[in-house]
């Protein structure tokens, strides 16, 4: 269960669904099975890749989703709650370091 931020017009938590770990290529896939995102999408799954790039790391991000309606937006709150946290994950592991 993934809780979001509480001011989120779009989602309070999220229940995903693990499915796949590449361990070699540092990606999990994941599918969001419950929860208030999919009142606004039918399907929605998330990839999430770790590249090591010199002494750090690049994160990438990606949805595949499917709208309920033609009216529901892109999912850009869900993106940049993504960013916002592993930012703060960065900033963690930099304190800690």
């Amino acid at each position: 269960m993934v809780v979001c931020d509480p001011g989120s017009p779009l989602v309070k938590s999220s229940f995903e669904k693990i499915e796949a770990v590449d361990e070699e290529k540092k990606v999990v896939s994941y599918t969001i099975i419950d929860g208030e995102l999919l009142q606004h999408y039918k399907t929605f799954k998330g990839d999430i890749s770790v590249t090591p790039i010199g002494d750090g790391c690049e994160v990438k991000w990606s949805a595949v989703y499917e709208k309920v309606s033609h009216d529901i937006s892109d999912p850009t709150l869900v993106k940049d709650f993504a960013v916002k946290n592993f930012l703060e994950v960065d900033a963690y592991v930099q304190a800690n370091a």
